[in-house]
């Protein structure tokens, strides 16, 4: 987690922009990630806490003993127990009812009928006796020896992530939507993804969300009807696959054609057998009766529940704030992919970098994360003008006893390195820096307006300001210095950037000064505000030699750490 939140300060710090739109998209966008990204480094700390706890509490609890509890009678619950939970977030997500079919290679291997009023699901396949069912809570229902029973350790929120990830690998769906609805439904307290994604589909996917360069899209006439298809490019191995939707914009069958898989666990792809897979999505009338069934639960499954119940479910409490305009996914279009494909073509290896990283000056800031309980962090940007390379060093007071982390951003390699000096250890991670992609963002969206001079850290600085409908940002940077940081919000050379459609003072404040403020502020969220100010400059020497760290390579087959 504590990784996770650098990167995405360092997005926040360091974003490619080739136009002055796609910096002010890029820019808010970070800007929030970094705010959230703290808030869950900060419950990831308290759920470390929490489970050693609760691990003590479930094992060393006094209760009745393990044969009288053996010896209580189960009883048989009700029918449709699940849907007393968040049933109006349930029934507005899951709006209409569907019978879906699974096959493979030509043959039907299953079919699943969702009843919207009910949120539920029956499952029919030639090798059940009688039918099979899940419920909107993820329970799963079995007929065995005269009665149904079911079981429900899926119904932890990990598994709305797990099954449904591998689901979407297996038939090259776009990440993103899928994502980003998980959170949301997490974000209303209801259990996620609870019928492990092949209903889910159904309600999340639409074709805009397929409109981009990854697919082409073209229409077609059956029987009658307009359906609008998809057909995956950029997919090696799946040609043929398709996505098809009808002329409501419904989902109706997601085919996929492995001609052939090559699996790369570095970067999460998973094998695949060659042959044919096929969804198929009717919108019709259908009644799901579930039977009463008695839960059965699995050896452990009390530890089990101890453990996460309070982190997962008591962690994901409805939130009063719900914005549609957090979950939209427009400008994340092939995101996921573009970071596997710079994961896949990246082959800078530790020998490739240079003995040693040498810098003349650091400006130390502080960032705050405007939170309910203000987040702090340190962040000293490590400079030497001229070079093709530039790293931050960042330090908070929570992690201030687990060592220093440095990020360097080499651009002659393409490459971002990690380096870490924890409790006498060194170690490096190396990452491509991923394509940003493209923005559709409209220039007219944003006001740009001058902001009076002010003296920070002892320099006068000029300041401009960025406004749309959702955020207001601040920007000061000095001319008096005599030292630039043109990449301070780029993922760029120390050389200006060739971006001849930005206003002036743009170009001017990012090329030729040194940025000593900048506030962002989000007009709806102030939980989003973001402030970093400059404390200090200082003309020092630091140098960063690659010999004392070790490689962390944490998908690598050959061992975690390389000399």
């Amino acid at each position: 987690m504590k990784s996770k939140n650098i990167l995405l300060i360092m997005a926040c710090l360091l974003i490619t922009s080739t136009t002055q739109a796609q910096f002010l998209k890029k820019l808010k966008k970070k800007a929030e990630e970094a705010a959230e990204r703290t808030i869950l480094r900060k419950t990831d700390e308290a759920v470390s806490k929490k489970t050693e706890k609760t691990i003590d509490d479930v094992t060393t609890k006094k209760d009745k003993p393990d044969k009288e509890k053996a010896e209580a009678p189960e009883t048989m619950e009700a029918a449709n127990t699940a849907l007393t939970k968040n049933t109006k977030t349930k029934k507005a997500f899951y709006n209409q009812d569907v019978v879906i079919q699974l096959r493979e290679n030509g043959n039907l291997n299953q079919t699943q009928y969702f009843d919207a009023n009910e949120v539920a699901v029956k499952l029919e396949q030639d090798d059940m006796p009688e039918p099979g069912y899940i419920d909107s809570e993820g329970f799963i229902y079995t007929y065995k020896n005269g009665e149904y029973t079911k079981s429900s350790i899926v119904a932890l929120q990990s598994q709305g992530m797990m099954v449904p990830t591998m689901l979407i690998e297996a038939y090259k769906l776009p990440p993103e939507p899928f994502m980003i609805e998980y959170q949301k439904q997490t974000d209303q307290g209801q259990t996620a993804n609870p019928f492990n994604g092949i209903v889910e589909f159904a309600f999340i996917y639409k074709p805009d969300d397929f409109r981009y360069e990854d697919y082409k899209e073209s229409t077609q006439t059956l029987r009658g009807e307009t359906y609008t298809k998809f057909e995956f490019l950029n997919e090696p191995g799946y040609e043929g696959s398709y996505v098809l939707f009808d002329n409501q914009d419904r989902l109706v069958e997601i085919y996929t054609k492995v001609n052939e898989s090559k699996q790369n666990f570095e970067i999460g792809e998973m094998p695949r057998e060659k042959g044919e897979s096929l969804l198929v999505y009717d919108y019709k009338p259908v009644t799901v009766s579930l039977p009463q069934a008695r839960e059965v639960r699995a050896q452990g499954q009390d530890l089990m529940e101890g453990v996460m119940k309070n982190i997962v479910k008591g962690g994901n409490q409805p939130k009063d704030d719900i914005d549609e305009d957090d979950y939209n996914t427009s400008d994340s279009k092939g995101m996921t992919k573009r970071i596997k494909k710079s994961l896949k073509e990246h082959k800078v290896s530790a020998s490739d970098l240079p003995e040693t990283y040498e810098f003349d000056w650091a400006l130390q800031t502080q960032m705050t994360l405007n939170a309910k309980k203000k987040e702090t962090m340190e962040l000293t940007f490590l400079i030497k003008e001229g070079a093709s390379y530039q790293a931050t060093r960042m330090r908070s007071e929570e992690s201030k006893n687990m060592g220093l982390v440095t990020m360097l951003f080499d651009m002659d390699l393409n490459t971002m390195i990690m380096f870490m000096d924890a409790q006498g250890s060194k170690f490096m991670q190396i990452h491509p820096i991923p394509d940003p992609g493209k923005t559709k963002e409209n220039i007219d969206n944003y006001k740009i307006s001058d902001l009076p001079t002010k003296t920070i850290i002892g320099y006068n600085c000029k300041g401009l300001q960025f406004e749309d409908e959702r955020y207001v940002m601040k920007i000061y940077h000095t001319s008096e210095a005599g030292l630039r940081l043109p990449n301070f919000l780029n993922f760029g050379t120390q050389k200006p950037s060739n971006i001849p459609d930005m206003d002036p003072r743009v170009i001017e404040q990012f090329s030729k000064g040194l940025i000593m403020e900048m506030d962002i502020i989000d007009k709806k969220k102030s939980k989003n505000n973001v402030n970093i100010m400059a404390k200090a400059l200082k003309k020092t020497l630091t140098t960063i030699e690659k010999s004392k760290y070790k490689t962390m390579a944490l998908f690598s087959s050959g061992g975690m750490f390389k000399n």
